[in-house]
């Protein structure tokens, strides 16, 4: 729970809309979070029925918000337009398919039908629309959090959610690597995927996850930093949400993902410098010495990165002789590193239907035609993959240019409405830089694949969004 911030004015009562909306969208993260990420095929239909009630939420918060005393009119118009369009060309794909369905004997295989070229088509249009339900659960869901929420204490109870939640996992996953479990749940569950951690199937997704939760904390370490109010920073929450946030930070490099624990490493460095900026600026605006603070909390930042690196020795020295091994395999080969291969034979597969894809959920069947990999050992065996490794242009093969773009106004029409200029807190800009990361990420990656992330990811946007819209000062009222 936060804090009372002494600086903003009373509210009245929470509605009774803003706990639902509280508690559903809390709930639906925390659970997708536990529950191995929301990979599991039985999770899928969880969230897809339990996100349910979002979609509700946000019909009753639009047709109650557009007849209340709130600034902003019909928002679902306004705001989510992008998403209506990108909900309109999957509905209509679903009825251009592009496979069809051979039955041989007991077995099934898919063959390329002949869809209408100039429309939008879906290979698989169950798969389609199962996926197109889940995605718009997940955003309706994480938007009621600017809807409805109407205060920043709330938008701030929601971060602490998210964050404490985290935090709880990365503890869970710590241990369990500790005690060398073979499996999800202290080796209850077996894993499909070797490189796993905490609940999460797979590493690189926990790593994704883990550095949106640390720009949550970081967000909240500098909301407590600038509110003050107490005799010095020792006598202050800051300490202690600094060590929570370095607690959650240090399970990256411990789940093995080397990616994210370069850019954990930067998003902290990057946080750090800033915090010691605007310690000394407090501290010359209060005329008191600032080389004793200073000094302590780099010594104390040197401690916890020796802590780290000295907890994740093993694994970080098995990544590190990893990666030399790969590093002098790509020096030995005169072809493209099989990644980049795989980047290349994607834009193919984009390039073939540049305009609408060849339909959401489509890659793992479609790009088998496209593929032109070889295992060395056996050349007529063909690597299968169902993730481009790289989401952006796995979008683009999927739902087109103008699919792809619509998500990313899904993105851009809410951030053109905010006034940034105006807005003082560090919270939002926090919260942004971390979906930001893994917008960056997602050329390497596939961080999208998982609904724990999407689910994060969305709920940390838009709790940016209405945090900044709220921390804009109030116009001034004019006078008769």
């Amino acid at each position: 729970m936060s804090i009372p911030d002494p600086r903003e004015p009373a509210r009245a009562e929470t509605t009774a809309l803003e706990k639902w909306v509280l508690f559903h969208s809390c709930s639906l993260l925390v659970f997708t979070a536990w529950a191995f990420g929301g990979q599991a095929p039985w999770v899928r239909q969880v969230i897809a029925g339990w996100g349910a009630l979002g979609v509700a939420l946000f019909v009753i918060a639009c047709l109650t918000r557009d007849r209340a005393r709130f600034d902003t009119r019909y928002p679902a118009l306004r705001l989510l337009w992008p998403l209506w369009l990108y909900d309109l060309l999957v509905i209509v794909s679903c009825f251009n398919p592009g496979f069809t369905e051979v039955v041989r004997g007991s077995q099934s295989s898919y063959v390329m039908a002949d869809p209408i070229r100039w429309l939008p088509s879906a290979a698989l249009p169950a798969l389609a629309a199962h996926e197109l339900w889940q995605f718009n659960v997940i955003v309706l869901s994480c938007f009621n959090l600017w809807l409805v929420l109407n205060t920043r204490q709330l938008v701030r109870f929601t971060l602490y959610v998210l964050a404490g939640n985290a935090v709880v996992l990365a503890v869970f996953g710590t241990f369990q690597k500790l005690v060398r479990a073979k499996g999800l749940w202290l080796g209850l569950v077996p894993s499909p995927n070797p490189k796993f951690f905490s609940t999460f199937i797979y590493h690189n997704h926990w790593g994704a996850f883990t550095l949106m939760n640390t720009a949550v904390c970081l967000a909240l370490v500098f909301h407590l930093l600038r509110r003050g109010g107490q005799r010095d920073i020792w006598h202050s929450p800051v300490m202690s949400s600094v060590l929570v946030t370095l607690l959650l930070a240090a399970s990256v490099p411990l789940s093995a993902s080397r990616s994210c624990t370069a850019l954990a490493s930067l998003l902290l460095t990057g946080a750090f410098g800033h915090f010691l900026l605007r310690l000394i600026r407090r501290r010359r605006e209060q005329r008191k010495s600032i080389a004793v603070p200073v000094a302590a909390i780099v010594l104390a930042a040197g401690l916890a990165v020796a802590a780290i690196g000295y907890l994740s020795r093993d694994v970080i020295a098995q990544r590190l002789q990893l990666t030399s091994e790969q590093l002098a395999h790509i020096a030995k080969e005169d072809t493209l590193n099989s990644r980049l291969t795989l980047y290349r034979d994607t834009w193919r597969m984009a390039a073939e239907r540049p305009w609408f894809g060849w339909g959401l959920e489509s890659y793992a069947y479609v790009f088998r035609v496209f593929n032109t990999q070889r295992a060395a050992e056996l050349w007529i065996w063909i690597p299968f993959y169902a993730e481009a490794h790289n989401d952006w242009l796995q979008s683009l093969a999927e739902v087109g240019f103008v699919g792809t773009g619509l998500l990313g106004l899904l993105l851009g029409v809410p951030l053109w409405q905010v006034p940034w200029r105006r807005v003082t807190s560090l919270i939002p800009r926090y919260l942004l830089l971390g979906n930001i990361i893994v917008l960056l990420y997602a050329w390497v990656e596939f961080p999208f694949a998982n609904p724990a992330v999407v689910l994060t990811f969305f709920a940390t946007f838009y709790c940016a969004i209405r945090y900044a819209t709220l921390d804009l000062p109030a116009p001034a009222e004019t006078k008769p």
